[in-house]
């Protein structure tokens, strides 16, 4: 379980969400109002999770989303070329 969860401020994190996170025991970070430069390397994950994954499939449960996105993480952290890293 993670200690931190950094959102931005989004409307869509409603009161709802708020509390399911604190009865976790998970503390929020929230980036400044009107920042999205903040969460660089999240709003390019989240976009590449989008295009190159969930935008080309209909999901039918959380059960289906977890299996596709397992493995989308396993292809992307595993089988893609990586063309920024130098292989030895």
């Amino acid at each position: 379980m993670p200690n931190y969860l950094l959102r931005d401020r989004d409307k869509i994190f409603g009161g709802v969400f708020q509390r399911r996170v604190k009865s976790l025991g998970i503390e929020e970070v929230m980036s400044a109002h009107r920042s999205p430069w903040q969460n660089g390397y999240l709003e390019r994950l989240n976009g590449s999770i989008r295009r190159e994954c969930t935008d080309h499939i209909i999901v039918w449960n959380e059960s289906h989303l977890k299996k596709v996105l397992r493995g989308y993480f396993d292809y992307y952290n595993n089988d893609r070329t990586h063309l920024g890293i130098e292989e030895e």
